[in-house]
């Protein structure tokens, strides 16, 4: 007999009736893979590609009625750029980019690709904006089973391809515990109120399907409230197997980061077709990072995207219970009526996938598909149809978590310390330091802010982004000349649960000289007893010094230096005087004047002086209408 040893066979052996002990052998470890991405350069019309007769065949998916589908497949413009087929690096992953500013409309992008031998189908595939400052515009992520050739097809309105065109694939590489990755576990019920984790569904985590984190970069914006949830899908295939759900995540991570230039993949959660959740952006275990699933609508909503396309098939029931979980989970830990409606702000640019403009209000459902405030097919045909299924499903779990954990209850807001004369509503240094008494059962403390210059509007909510996180109940916080801040706190349990927030502060940095138009005349002067060290004076009528383009402004706060002899300056706001300061004060000294502006308008303030006595102006400050 010929004897084997194998260390990595698990053997049973029932010999005589000696029964052996089943040995359990380690699962793999999850290890970070780095993907291989590789891309191609379309610059217009492949000569030969185009006199093939399946060029311009219609997509696959595309050629039904659907109630709903007028808008979501316009027409679909002049061919603008048509490549060969050519063969690639073995992907799962592909996709298009195009550079941001492309003034030309996309109006379609399909992709086929060669999976097995064999050639598929043209796909569809949707397409969106870029996200983030400095990324690329591009299409959803397509998916395969394992491809080694791709054709692509661009439309655009003018028939021209647009500029920095390529496609590109993903070969996310592949790692051992590919095959036996699982969900960990999920949180234990709470012992006293419930917390709303009660019924986290069990996700596969970042390090569990292989994140190479070197790929992400840090990414402070979080939504401090959810509104509603979005319901996506990639495209491409839906024959993935098991073992290869990971890899596709990656895939879809590395195309984001990599070649659309976002610091994250932008979905919150991934479910694939065996019902598996993935989590997508860092920290949406945990917390509501803004991620980049809706264009205008990322705010206050998280995305969960089914990994397939659903115009060509159905899918599967363990795909619709993953979805289902997660949205269970939310719509319970923050109070979502999954039948109810929501308004919503579409906070993007002009131009972009958007059917809103920047700044229009849209009400929409609480659970919602991409479609409804984007210009795509997504989430597709037979998932769209399964809407009605998810909101009744989502409806019962979280209405029995509810009867079984009672309502979520978050864990109290940190009671603050009352910001001293010289943190607020003007913080006259750079750095200041907030306090706040301790909560009970916290082991950290999170800062959030929401910041904006002068000439800019604060941030809405439900935006914010995270500062940094304490141990201590103090935070010595720093804010930039000119900038005005909402700065809040609130407490992190060892378990990474979030409480209430509660502001800290609303604070307005001081401008400073290089940020005002001084007028002839003005000179610096310089002692230790001036605000900041100096002063800028005059002794001529009429002498301005101008802070332009000042928006959302209540008040503006001037310091200067008084006593017998000075003079006086009138404050110009919008064009229209709206107050006088008089320096002669009876001692010298220095002293800060408050003049109120009328509310909700916007414009420059203006320092004029009345008459030719000597003025002097150390600072001026700008305090916020928010």
């Amino acid at each position: 007999m010929r004897h084997v040893t194998a260390p990595a066979m698990v053997v049973v052996l029932a010999v005589g009736g000696v029964v052996l002990p089943v040995v359990s052998l380690p699962v793999p470890e999850a290890v970070a893979v780095p993907p291989e991405v590789d891309e191609l350069r379309l610059a217009g019309v492949d000569p030969a590609a185009r006199r093939d007769p399946t060029a311009l065949d219609d997509v696959v998916g595309h050629d039904h009625d659907d109630d709903d589908d007028d808008d979501d497949h316009p027409e679909p413009g002049r061919l603008a750029a048509l490549s060969a087929r050519t063969g690639t690096l073995e992907f799962l992953v592909a996709g298009a980019t195009w550079d941001a500013d492309a003034a030309d409309e996309v109006t379609e992008v399909a992709l086929r690709v060669r999976e097995d031998g064999t050639w598929g189908d043209w796909q569809a595939v949707g397409f969106d904006d870029a996200e983030e400052v400095g990324g690329r515009a591009g299409t959803e992520p397509f998916v395969s089973t394992g491809a080694d050739s791709v054709q692509a097809r661009v439309r655009t309105v003018s028939g021209k391809p647009p500029p920095g065109l390529r496609v590109v694939v993903v070969d996310p590489g592949t790692a051992a515990a590919d095959a036996t990755v699982g969900p960990a576990a999920g949180p234990a019920a709470s012992a006293d109120a419930a917390t709303g984790y009660e019924i986290r569904p069990r996700t596969v985590s970042r390090s569990a399907w292989g994140a190479d984190e070197s790929l992400s970069e840090p990414w402070p914006e979080v939504s401090g409230d959810l509104q509603a949830m979005y319901v996506h899908h990639t495209a491409g295939t839906n024959s993935y197997s098991r073992s290869q759900s990971s890899a596709i995540v990656r895939g879809i991570y590395a195309y984001h980061t990599r070649s659309r230039g976002w610091p994250d993949i932008g979905y919150q959660f991934l479910v694939d077709r065996f019902g598996r959740i993935f989590q997508g952006r860092t920290g949406a275990v945990y917390d509501n990072p803004v991620g980049a699933q809706a264009g205008g609508f990322n705010t206050g909503t998280i995305g969960v995207s089914a990994i397939g396309s659903f115009d060509t098939a159905r899918p599967s029931s363990a795909l619709i219970t993953g979805m289902v979980r997660v949205y269970a989970w939310k719509a319970y830990q923050y109070g979502i009526n999954p039948w109810g409606t929501t308004v919503l702000t579409d906070r993007g640019t002009a131009g972009d996938t958007s059917r809103t403009s920047p700044g229009d209000r849209v009400r929409v459902p609480s659970i919602l598909p991409h479609r409804a405030t984007n210009s795509t097919v997504c989430p597709g045909r037979y998932l769209n149809q399964r809407l009605g299924d998810i909101r009744r499903a989502v409806n019962d779990r979280a209405d029995a978590a509810t009867a079984r954990h009672g309502r979520p209850e978050l864990r109290p807001a940190p009671v603050v310390h009352e910001p001293t004369s010289l943190q607020a509503p003007i913080q006259w240094s750079a750095k200041q330091r907030y306090s706040w008494d301790p909560v009970p059962g916290a082991t950290r403390y999170q800062i959030l802010a929401r910041t904006a210059r002068y000439s800019a509007d604060m941030p809405t909510w439900p935006y914010w982004y995270s500062v940094r996180t304490v141990t201590g109940t103090s935070a010595v916080l720093e804010t930039d000349p000119g900038r005005s801040a909402w700065y809040a706190v609130r407490a992190l349990d060892s378990e990474h649960h979030r409480g209430a927030m509660r502001t800290l502060v609303r604070t307005s940095r001081e401008t400073i000289p290089a940020q005002w138009s001084i007028g002839s005349g003005w000179r610096k002067v310089t002692d230790s007893g001036y605000h900041a060290g100096y002063a800028y004076r005059v002794a001529r009528d009429g002498a301005r010094i101008k802070v332009s383009n000042v928006r959302q402004a209540s008040h503006v706060r001037v310091v200067a230096p008084t006593g017998p002899g000075y003079g006086r300056m009138r404050v110009i706001f919008a064009g229209s005087s709206v107050g006088v300061i008089d320096l002669s004060g009876a001692a010298s000294g220095r002293k800060v004047f408050s003049i109120g502006l009328e509310s909700g308008r916007s414009g420059g303030v203006a320092l004029e002086t009345i008459g030719s006595q000597e003025v002097r102006v150390s600072g001026i400050g700008l305090v916020r209408d928010f």
